[in-house]
């Protein structure tokens, strides 16, 4: 009698491993027949298939050949005429000015050439609101041009991830489950709009508002890029919440919350495929995960993430402005805004790594953005609207452009080392640094500031970022790092502009910081690396000042930083706050002898200098028994002699963090290395976050 056959729903899709080693004809049960029969462990695992490799050969354009057949026609001696066209093949439909918007099918413009003398002419392809951009084309045989969305592919395949840093439990998650119901998301729009809105403005909420509640009811078939972009939209308003705010929203701690949907916007642009996208959206997703990520992931790790969101918008052809590539007036702006934003994430990272920007932010062409409210802008517009002379809602960002234009200026000779620190340079006059600031300045304040409404908090926090944005660059112009070693030495006046200008700085700080009119909503975004470098400055110039009222008031303001800063009397958690209190007593014991020698009456230690002692004091104790059981080892002197970044972490591992490792703060008046040491502390400190 012949046995019953297995229903096929219980049959592999395919395979087992043995059979197919062995090439033998599997019937794809659980064993199989063959491995049963040669008493063999029978496996299924699915096979990994690669790509398949093109087939057919490429097909030669219209140009190409019409370019052969001239060239046989001249070997018989015809007289060919010039051509003034560009001619391509028949598939590819150009605009041949820089003003035609787009080509009859809506899918490719072209760039005219910069160069008239090179065979490749730079070319900018746009398709179903994907873009990109070459600056000389040629269609490469491995080369692929993607303009649809990412299908669902085998995960040995997909690289994205790898650019991130482990989260606990990465796993692959349903996003669906993710999403918000649309009255929570619509308080949400709140807290975006008056927090993070101001901070960057790439993303026109009512075009994205639109879109969002229209594709959120059928979660499972919201396109990729645009999903990327809710979940980023999602994350970021969360930033912004505080503990209380996110406990009455979601009942659940703030903490929490982050991890979740930080994890799910990960996830999300893994999905879009972001390494190698060519869609706007999935770009702004990516920019603001950045933006969510920089108080949890490492410094260097941000540097990485800011080049690859670079190199993305010059894929898409972000570094040229839209008026160069034919585009429509909303799209221009739109990307103007957004080319801005990569530009200054990546500028400020690199500042703080110590390390210059990518190079593609001085060579760009692209315009800044307009100052015109969102209102004004929309899809199909046929023109842009004037710029307004005021504050509005992307004035702040249009804030940032301006100040690295004014470095621009003072890179001029230089393009490619553009960073805060060519104000440092004794090759550039201070003239010319005060000249650049000073346009700077009357620019900002014709345009801005006398446009400030005191009652209004937006005016306030854009007013204090512009004073400090001026209070950096003179402090920065003026700094006493250029007259180390060097001469002429600073003047009277160049201690004068570095201690008042860090005493602003530090002034406007505390100004958010303790919460005055409610801008410490905007804290969420504001780092703290400045206000090291702020601290040293100050130090060095109360050290030479000695007393007086503003000594008394610098004073105080050291108190509100380090009240702020924890780490300077705990356990060490960094090079840059065992240094500062170093320095702090340093300076507080000169402070006290030159009260003394005025016969004045000795101050009296604010409870910091206490604090500070007393860390120091427990931490030499606790260390007595670990240095007399090492007798052998010889003290450690700072600097080391042949000092180079690549050793700094040798040097860490031999007690770098020990406060009598450091030097007096007086070295810093005559070596001018000490001052790349204090750069390479910041920069590594800045790991810690």
């Amino acid at each position: 009698m012949e046995l019953p056959k297995k229903p096929s729903s219980d049959l592999k899709g395919y395979s087992c491993v043995s059979c197919r080693q062995r090439k033998v004809r599997c019937d794809r049960r659980a064993p199989c027949m063959n491995c049963t029969k040669a008493e063999k462990q029978c496996n299924f695992i699915a096979p990994i298939r690669g790509k398949r490799k093109r087939t057919k050969p490429l097909r030669e354009t219209l140009h190409a050949r019409l370019k052969r057949y001239e060239e046989m026609l001249k070997a018989y001696g015809a007289k060919i005429e010039p051509s003034d066209g560009t001619g391509m093949s028949d598939s590819e439909t150009e605009s041949q000015s820089h003003n035609t918007p787009e080509s009859s099918d809506g899918t490719i413009t072209r760039v005219k050439s910069q160069e008239h003398e090179d065979p490749l002419p730079p070319k900018f392809i746009m398709k179903e609101g994907a873009s990109r951009y070459y600056d000389r084309y040629f269609q490469h045989p491995e080369a692929t041009t993607s303009f649809s969305e990412p299908a669902e592919e085998d995960v040995h395949v997909i690289e994205d991830g790898l650019m991130f840093e482990p989260e606990r439990g990465d796993k692959a998650m349903d996003l669906t489950k993710y999403h918000l119901p649309l009255p929570l998301i619509s308080k949400l729009k709140e807290f975006f709009l008056d927090r993070v809105d101001p901070m960057m403005k790439f993303l026109h909420l009512p075009t994205f508002w639109a879109a969002l509640a229209n594709e959120l009811p059928n979660p499972d078939r919201i396109p990729k890029s645009l999903e990327a972009l809710i979940f980023a939209f999602y994350l970021v308003s969360i930033c912004s919440l505080k503990e209380d705010e996110a406990q009455e929203l979601f009942g659940v701690e703030l903490q929490v919350l982050l991890y979740r949907y930080r994890v799910a916007t990960r996830q999300a642009l893994v999905n879009a495929r972001f390494l190698s996208t060519a869609n706007l959206m999935t770009l702004q997703a990516f920019s603001i995960f950045i933006i969510c990520v920089r108080n949890i992931y490492r410094c260097d790790t941000l540097f990485v993430l800011s080049g690859v969101a670079v190199r993305l918008a010059r894929k898409m052809g972000l570094h040229r402005d839209g008026t160069f590539l034919g585009l429509p007036p909303f799209e221009t702006e739109m990307r103007r805004r957004l080319w801005w934003h990569i530009a200054h994430i990546d500028f400020r990272t690199a500042d703080v790594m110590g390390t210059k920007p990518s190079p593609e932010i001085a060579t760009a062409d692209t315009k800044k953005p307009i100052n015109v409210e969102d209102s004004e802008l929309y899809p199909g517009m046929a023109a842009l609207p004037e710029d307004f002379s005021g504050i509005t809602g992307i004035s702040l960002c249009i804030i940032k452009c301006e100040m690295l234009s004014a470095l621009c200026k003072c890179a001029a000779t230089r393009p490619l080392d553009l960073r805060w620190e060519m104000l440092y340079s004794p090759d550039i006059s201070l003239a010319t640094k005060d000249g650049v600031i000073d346009e700077v300045e009357d620019f900002m304040e014709k345009k801005y500031l006398r446009h400030c409404d005191p009652l209004n908090p937006y005016h306030t926090f854009l007013s204090i970022m512009v004073r400090s944005a001026v209070c950096k660059m003179r402090l920065f112009a003026h700094n006493l790092r250029q007259f180390a070693h060097r001469y002429p030495m600073a003047t009277q006046k160049d201690h004068d502009i570095a201690f008042n200008n860090a005493m602003k700085l530090l002034e406007y700080a505390n100004l958010i910081n303790r919460g005055h009119m409610g801008l410490d909503k905007y804290l969420w975004q504001m780092g703290t690396s400045y206000c090291w470098n702020t601290m040293l400055y100050l130090l060095m110039e109360v050290r030479c000042r000695k007393t007086g009222p503003e000594i008394d008031r610098a004073w105080e303001l050291i108190g509100v930083v380090f009240a702020r800063a924890p780490q300077v009397f705990s356990e060490f958690t960094g090079s840059v706050y065992v240094a500062l209190g170093k320095w702090t007593l340093e300076v507080w014991d000169s402070h006290i002898e030159a009260a003394k020698a005025q016969g004045l009456p000795e101050p009296v230690p604010p409870d910091y200098i206490h604090a500070i002692r007393d860390y120091q004091a427990s931490k030499l104790e606790a260390e007595t028994p670990v240095q007399e059981k090492k007798a052998d080892v010889k003290p450690v002197s700072w600097p080391p002699s042949g000092y180079d970044k690549a050793s700094y972490v040798d040097y860490l591992d031999v007690g770098y963090s020990e406060p009598h490792n450091f030097p007096n703060l007086s070295s810093f008046d005559t070596d001018p290395n000490q001052w790349i040491h204090w750069e390479q502390l910041v920069a590594d400190q800045s790991t810690f976050t």
